[in-house]
C-alpha cells in the first residue's frame, strides 16, 4: 500500500461527511483510510460506518483519548510507505494526496512535508508554513513547523526512530511535540501552496482553552527538550512571539524583549542547534511583528521599540500615527 490516510474522529459529525467526500474524491487513489472514533457521543460513528469503500478501516476507542493518542492508534495499524494525516473537520484539495506523494518520492532524504491551509471562514488567508528544512527547524523554537492538519509522513522514519503520540500529551500542542522529536531524525520540506480548507471555529480543540497558560507548559517542554534554559521572566516574554500578551506590554518589557531576542540568538551560537541565518530571520521577524501590536499597550511601547531598533522611519510612525486617529 502507498499510502495510509489516518483520521481521528471525535464529534464531527456535522462536516465529517464532506471530509470524508473530499477524501474519497482525491485524483491519486492507492491508499487505504483508517478512522478512529474516538468514543465520539453524536452521530460520527455512524456515518463512518455508512460509507461502503473498502479501503475504509474503522476502529473505535472505548473512551476518548484525545486526538494525538487516537490519530497513533491509526498510524500504528497503518500499512502504507506513506501516512498522511487528516482532520474530520477539513476539506481537501483534489490534488493533495498526489502532491505530497510525489514530494516524498522525489526527496527520499525527507520524512515529512505539509503545506499551507486556507481559512474556511478568512477564504483570503492562508495559515502559512516555512518551506526549507533550516526554516522549518528555526520556526520550531517559537511554533509548530508543519502544519499538522496537512502533514504527511513517512512511515519508515517514525517506526525506525519510535517516534510517535504519547497517551500522556497534552491535547493541545501534541502536533509540536510530535514534531520537535521527529525534526530530530529527518527533514522536512513544506510546499508552497494550499493543501485543505481548514475549518477554524468551535469544533478546534484549542477552542475555550487558556492559551497562555497551554504556551507556557508547551514553551518550558520545548526549551527543556532543546537543552536550552528558560527563566520564568524569559517565558513570559516568549508568548508574545506568538502574538499572547496576558497582561499589558510597557515599555521595559520591549527593551527586555529584545534583549531577549539577542540571548537567542546567543544561545543558538553555544548550542549550534539551528541555521544561523534560519534563526536570525526568525528573530528578525517576530521583532519587526511585535511592533504592530504594541500601540494598543501605549505610545510609549511603540517608541521603545523605535528607539531599541534604531529605525524612527516614516512608516512606523504613520502606523502609530493613524491608530491613534482611529481609535
Amino acid at each position: 500500500m502507498k499510502v495510509s490516510v489516518v483520521i481521528p474522529v471525535f464529534n464531527k459529525a456535522p462536516y465529517l461527511k464532506a471530509c470524508l467526500d473530499s477524501v474519497f474524491a482525491q485524483s491519486f487513489q492507492e491508499f487505504e483510510v483508517i478512522a478512529v472514533d474516538d468514543a465520539s457521543t453524536d452521530e460520527s460513528l455512524r456515518i463512518l460506518r455508512s460509507y461502503a469503500d473498502p479501503r475504509l478501516r474503522i476502529i473505535c476507542n472505548e473512551r476518548n483519548m484525545g486526538p494525538g493518542a487516537a490519530a497513533q492508534r491509526a498510524m500504528d495499524a497503518a500499512t502504507g510507505e506513506y501516512i498522511i494525516r487528516v482532520d474530520a473537520d477539513d476539506i481537501m484539495y483534489p490534488d493533495r494526496f498526489a502532491v505530497q506523494v510525489d514530494v516524498l518520492d522525489k526527496h527520499p532524504e525527507v520524512g515529512a512535508t505539509s503545506g499551507h491551509i486556507r481559512l474556511m471562514t478568512e477564504p483570503e488567508t492562508l495559515h502559512r508554513v516555512e518551506l526549507s528544512d533550516a526554516a522549518c527547524k528555526a520556526r520550531m523554537l517559537f511554533g509548530v513547523p508543519l502544519n499538522q492538519p496537512a502533514t504527511a509522513y513517512r512511515t519508515a522514519v517514525l517506526r525506525r526512530h519510535d517516534v510517535r503520540f504519547e497517551d500522556h500529551w497534552p491535547r493541545y500542542g501534541e502536533d509540536w511535540m510530535h514534531q520537535l522529536e521527529l525534526a530530530r531524525h529527518t527533514r522536512f520540506l513544506n510546499l508552497d501552496r494550499p493543501l485543505i480548507h481548514y475549518r477554524k471555529g468551535v469544533m478546534n480543540i484549542a477552542h475555550g482553552r487558556d492559551r497562555a497558560a497551554d504556551l507556557r507548559s508547551l514553551y518550558t517542554y520545548v526549551f527543556e527538550r532543546l537543552g536550552w534554559p528558560l527563566s520564568e521572566r524569559q517565558r513570559e516574554l516568549q508568548l508574545a512571539t506568538v502574538k499572547c500578551f496576558p497582561r499589558p506590554f510597557s515599555a521595559a518589557d520591549v527593551r527586555d524583549f529584545h534583549a531577549w531576542m539577542k540571548e537567542l540568538e546567543h544561545l543558538n551560537s553555544v548550542h549550534g542547534t539551528f541555521d544561523p541565518q534560519a534563526l536570525r530571520t526568525q528573530l528578525r521577524h517576530h521583532w519587526e511583528a511585535l511592533y504592530y501590536h504594541l500601540p494598543a499597550f501605549g505610545v510609549g511601547a511603540a517608541i521603545q521599540h523605535m528607539r531599541c531598533d534604531g529605525n524612527w522611519g516614516w512608516n512606523k510612525w504613520r502606523y502609530l500615527i493613524s491608530v491613534f486617529i482611529n481609535r
